[in-house]
């Protein structure tokens, strides 16, 4: 912990499973005024980035509050790449109309976009616009989530909080220090018990995976070399089809068990043909000698934070809080409500409703009887069916004949014991495949896809009728272990 002075300014806060790390300060003006900590959580505290014990993480960062005296009234929330969906789209304008982005995902939620949380929450940001379409890239988040987390900073009296992504921050360092603009760079971030490796393409996010592990250090290395050769791979002869490749590699060593020397030592030597380095940066080398390895992340979004302005935002989740006295006061209008229906109920005397209590109860038998001599003439009486029925039969019939049924049993051909198809659907308009598949690691899910398109895919030198998936599969990792393909077919 490193307290250099009292510190009332902006603070940049990273909350994993595992601890808490803060930074805060201007590194490039005042680096006397700012101040950074690390400390660790309780194991159940925060699950797979979901507030479990509300309590227990406010009375940590309480502490921590009182042991580096500060007293943030604006805080900068780094969220795990885990929980945020990070999609590009095109959106065409004339199917827009006159809806906001916004409005039109809410509307397409479970038709163009299918997502895994309950309550969906959005940011986007349009990286380009045409006559016709907007190239959008969507951030999806549970809103439950941040309302979670958002309660806790209120709990501290922060009435103002942004979200910030690890991965966003991580870039923001590396291109700073990397110059990222012109290169086709892997970005590798080794956490405690996750690997995230990330597809920088000229300076833009293209691909993501990550993996959960818990082992011994030299099996997480070996899957980790294993991982960046394949990944590389991937990019260069199936994502650009032998046209581009990995130009750059830069490692995020972010575990604080995890010695960076033996990184060097183990991996580097394997992978040199992916100009491979450590991230370093002479600030940290010289200023922040002691800066704990997970803290690095909550000192990149500082980084941004002092590169733009508060109100122009990256990620912008716009959160619908109640304001609390209202609640409170909508409390205890429900309560008092409560106690009178409660009091009313007790006195009201039960001889004065005893008659209709009767008489209703003479109607349900006659209802009852009624109904034994409906199913009786009912069972006796010849079904005929309806033409109507008919009608809609037929027209499911002929609907189904255009579902890419062939091409759903070819996807289940190629299906390997270890991975499962969860869930599906069929977009006959756009000629489109949608699954869910779940399987015991990110490797595993990855063969599965390159499988099916050296299996399926059209190959133009080679025509064949057995080939009818038209493009690359596009996917995305809901975790490690769960994924969601879109399959164009011919």
């Amino acid at each position: 912990m490193i307290i250099l002075a009292k510190n009332k300014g902006p603070l940049c806060i990273f909350i994993t499973d595992n601890g808490i790390a803060i930074f805060g300060g201007n590194v490039k003006k005042q680096i006397e005024n700012s101040c950074y900590d690390q400390k660790s959580l309780p194991v159940g505290v925060v699950e797979n980035g979901y507030i479990k014990e509300p309590e227990v993480l406010l009375s940590n960062l309480k502490a921590m509050w009182k042991e580096t005296k500060v007293k943030p009234k604006f805080v900068r929330l780094v969220i795990q790449d885990q929980n945020v969906l990070i999609r590009e789209f095109s959106i065409s304008k004339k199917e827009l109309d006159k809806k906001t982005i916004d409005e039109y995902f809410y509307a397409q939620i479970g038709h163009r976009f299918k997502v895994p949380f309950v309550k969906p929450i959005i940011s986007y940001q349009i990286k380009s616009e045409s006559k016709d379409e907007l190239q959008v890239l969507l951030y999806i988040a549970d809103e439950n989530l941040l309302q979670d987390y958002y309660d806790v900073m209120e709990k501290l009296g922060i009435k103002d909080v942004v979200f910030d992504l690890a991965i966003s921050a991580i870039l923001e360092i590396a291109d700073e220090d990397y110059d990222l603009h012109n290169e086709n760079a892997m970005i590798v971030s080794l956490y405690d018990k996750l690997l995230s490796i990330q597809i920088v393409e000229k300076n833009k996010l293209i691909f993501g995976a990550i993996e959960e592990y818990e082992g011994k250090t030299e099996q997480f290395l070996e899957m980790t070399s294993i991982y960046m050769e394949r990944i590389a791979n991937y990019y260069q002869f199936n994502l650009r089809k032998g046209k581009e490749k990995i130009t750059k590699t830069i490692v995020f060593n972010l575990n604080d068990y995890l010695d960076s020397g033996i990184i060097k030592k183990t991996i580097f030597p394997e992978l040199t043909h992916l100009n491979i380095s450590m991230y370093s940066t002479a600030v940290i080398e010289h200023s922040f000698t002691n800066l704990p390895k997970g803290g690095l992340v909550a000192f990149a979004s500082n980084q941004i934070l002092l590169s733009r302005q508060k109100d122009k935002k990256i990620i912008d989740f716009k959160l619908n809080r109640i304001n609390r006295l209202r609640l409170i006061g909508y409390y205890i209008f429900v309560l008092a409500l409560g106690i009178f229906a409660s009091v009313s109920l007790i006195y009201i005397p039960y001889n004065q409703n005893r008659d209709l209590i009767l008489e209703q109860s003479y109607h349900n038998e006659a209802l009852i009887y009624q109904i034994d001599l409906l199913n009786d003439h009912q069972n006796g009486a010849s079904s005929v069916p309806n033409q109507e029925l008919i009608n809609a039969y037929d027209l499911i019939l002929a609907y189904q004949q255009d579902l890419p049924v062939n091409q759903f049993l070819d996807l289940q051909s190629v299906l390997p014991n270890n991975i499962d198809i969860t869930d599906y659907s069929f977009n006959v308009i756009d000629k489109e495949i949608t699954i869910f598949i779940s399987g015991d690691n990110t490797n595993d899910i990855i063969n599965y896809l390159l499988a099916l398109y050296e299996t399926f895919g059209i190959v133009e030198s080679n025509p064949n009728p057995s080939r009818w998936i038209t493009t690359t599969p596009s996917y995305n990792f809901i975790t490690g272990t769960v994924c969601e393909v879109i399959i164009h077919y011919a």
